[in-house]
């Protein structure tokens, strides 16, 4: 036991903090929540109309699934509102029903409070979301340097009618090949719009953006956002566009823009393959905070510059509730461990939840957006069968034995 550290500060009251804070407490350690409740409409699913594809709800069953077994306090709400035949907002419900725990806990302690400055000497998790405001985003871009940190969250665009004979197609992703000629033309086309724009003098463009990156030279967006790889039977490329699967239609990776939705389709109409292509959502940049999470934090969501420093939830670039909820358990156990001076905790590998922790740091952010890819869950399915027939259930039952043993020895006392 470490005495000298005996208050856990947690920084954020949504989805992760709260999560983070409950479980915590509930193993005796005194907690001091700074939360100050925002007024930022709900984005969950329900309140935003957003229909979901029958494989996400398949794997969010089974996360759900996952996180009951390890005793979520959040989920365990959830799934008592699904029972009951709640029909409205169950985001909104869980968090008003996490507060209500919180207030009520002898061990937590809320404070409403912005906080800009860490004690080096307490133990801290940074669970602020992608809202993080400006005062805790100078500190973190002052402790861990401004390349280590996201400031802006890019919205790549989502196109349908793709011609897939021009496409290889691997997985849940679309590649289309360019040679030098059609990659030029596609440059050359955001130049064009850029000149007929007649965009002010001072005008300055966001980071990252295709026509930031096109006015920095010719080969600015392949090395940014179309990087050549290898394709099956094709001679290597000169720029690869890639596509992800969407609930609805594929998002063209790495590409974002603040141009209008017209000009937007042209410069995308301007792509081989996507010549008559339909945008059902044009790309934007929001003001979000993000961590270059594989240059900051271990395996256990602990900072590798300063260990009394932990994250969770949206500032790792999770972006549904699920996930935050997943994140900030499993940076509680750990922070649990370090208080106690214990092994710090891995998850089964297979295990979903155990799966997605893994995919915080192992992602190679450098290449590609961290914004669109909060989580990669299609490769959990890879060693299983993809059809919507396949049970919650079924895919359960692949970590549910490893998971009851991994609780039974962190309850017994291995891991705290």
């Amino acid at each position: 036991m470490n005495y000298m550290m005996p208050v856990v500060n947690v920084i954020g009251g949504g989805f992760a903090g709260i999560e983070c804070a409950l479980f915590l407490s509930s193993h005796g350690i005194k907690v001091h929540l700074f939360d100050v409740q925002s007024d930022e409409k709900c984005n969950c699913d329900f309140c935003n109309g957003r229909s979901k594809s029958e494989k996400t709800l398949l794997l969010e069953g089974v996360l759900r699934k996952e996180l009951l077994l390890l005793g979520s306090k959040l989920i365990k709400e959830e799934d008592r509102l699904a029972s009951e035949g709640y029909i409205g907002c169950i985001a909104e419900k869980m968090l008003a029903y996490g507060r209500e725990l919180i207030s009520s806990s002898k061990n937590i302690e809320v404070f409403s409070a912005k906080i800009s400055q860490l004690n080096p000497s307490e133990i801290n998790v940074i669970a602020t979301g992608s809202s993080t405001d400006k005062k805790m985003y100078d500190f973190l871009r002052e402790k861990f340097g401004s390349m280590r940190l996201f400031r802006q969250k890019h919205i790549c665009p989502i196109v349908d009618n793709i011609d897939k004979g021009v496409c290889y197609e691997k997985g849940d992703s679309l590649y289309i090949p360019l040679n030098y000629d059609e990659y030029l033309h596609f440059v050359n086309t955001i130049i064009k719009v850029l000149n007929r724009e007649n965009l002010s003098y001072n005008h300055r463009f966001i980071r990252n953006t295709i026509e930031e990156l096109a006015c920095m030279g010719r080969d600015a967006i392949k090395n940014h956002a179309m990087m050549p790889i290898y394709i099956e039977n094709i001679r290597r490329p000169y720029a690869v566009v890639r596509l992800s699967l969407r609930e609805r239609g594929y998002g063209i990776e790495g590409i974002s823009s603040l141009l209008s939705d017209t000009s937007q389709l042209e410069i995308i109409r301007s792509i081989k393959g996507l010549e008559k292509a339909t945008l059902l959502r044009a790309s934007t940049v929001k003001d979000s905070v993000f961590i270059n999470s594989r240059f900051v934090i271990n395996d256990f969501n602990q900072s590798l510059q300063d260990h009394n420093i932990f994250f969770a939830g949206g500032i790792l670039g999770i972006e549904d509730y699920l996930g935050a909820i997943a994140s900030g358990l499993y940076t509680a156990m750990n922070v649990n461990s370090y208080v106690q001076g214990k092994t710090m905790v891995t998850l089964p590998p297979d295990s979903l939840i155990g799966e997605l922790s893994r995919k915080i740091t192992n992602a190679d952010f450098v290449k590609r957006s961290i914004y669109e890819i909060s989580y990669n869950k299609n490769n959990f399915l890879e060693s299983v069968e993809k059809t919507c027939s396949v049970s919650i259930e079924k895919l359960f039952n692949r970590s549910k034995e490893s998971l009851i043993r991994f609780k039974e020895v962190y309850t017994n006392g291995k891991y705290v």
